[in-house]
């Protein structure tokens, strides 16, 4: 199932107006998808009751450096990635009612990403079932893990297309290709989860909230320059 080009210029031009407050990012993104899909039980785009557990599946479509050995365009392979365990703090609402935003936080949660030999995942309608998640955690162990230290949804009543953000930061512990995020002090680069997502019923699968179509940056630190007095002194005059 395709986004129309509209809807997908319209996805994306909200996503730069309505995303949090983010430090610089890297170039190009480590890892690229489209689609992911989102569930939570009990929950609608514009209401997530407190306690609900937020959980997403998706098909990676590209590698960047230093991912850029992995071929996501290889037919004989598949590379997913599951996130769970985010526990939503409830929606609040800011603005008239029309023009309204709604924001959930969430706690906690981890990300997986995987390499699969036997394409196979599926976003089956109404999950979890036997297709989702397991078509997509079945690729053995994972390529990389992480956990959240952040995560927002952003939705509203007034987009023509129904679109928002989801957006998040990561913490790398493990997988694979850990050691390829790793500056050259010895640390993993915290990851950008960013993107835009759309509740419109034209693209969505029966049973899940959103459409997510996103991206992981690397977020790794710049090097200090030392300087003199007289050097700072120049760039204000």
């Amino acid at each position: 199932m395709k986004i129309s080009r509209l809807l997908l210029s319209a996805l994306s031009a909200l996503a730069i107006a309505c995303c949090l407050a983010q430090p610089a990012r890297a170039a190009a993104p480590i890892i690229d998808w489209d689609p992911a899909y989102t569930w939570e039980t009990g929950a609608t785009p514009t209401n997530s009751p407190p306690g609900g557990e937020f959980k997403l599946v998706g098909t990676i479509s590209m590698f960047g450096a230093p991912l850029n050995f992995l071929d996501a365009t290889d037919p004989s392979k598949e590379f997913t990635f599951y996130a769970h365990g985010l526990i939503s703090q409830g929606t609040t609402q800011q603005g008239p009612p029309s023009t309204t935003l709604y924001t959930t936080n969430y706690s906690g949660g981890t990300i997986e990403v995987y390499e699969d030999n036997a394409p196979n995942a599926t976003f089956a309608p109404y999950p979890p079932n036997s297709l989702v998640p397991s078509t997509f955690t079945d690729g053995g162990a994972p390529l990389l893990t992480g956990y959240f230290t952040s995560f927002t949804s952003q939705t509203n009543n007034f987009t023509a297309y129904n679109v928002g953000n989801i957006e998040g930061t990561i913490t790398w512990t493990g997988g694979s290709v850990f050691g390829q995020l790793s500056t050259s002090g010895g640390g993993p680069c915290p990851g950008l989860f960013v993107g835009g997502a759309t509740w419109n019923p034209l693209v969505l699968i029966p049973g899940y909230i959103f459409r997510h179509d996103g991206k992981i940056d690397l977020q790794c630190p710049v090097p200090v320059r030392s300087s003199t007095w007289g050097r700072l002194k120049t760039l204000y005059h």
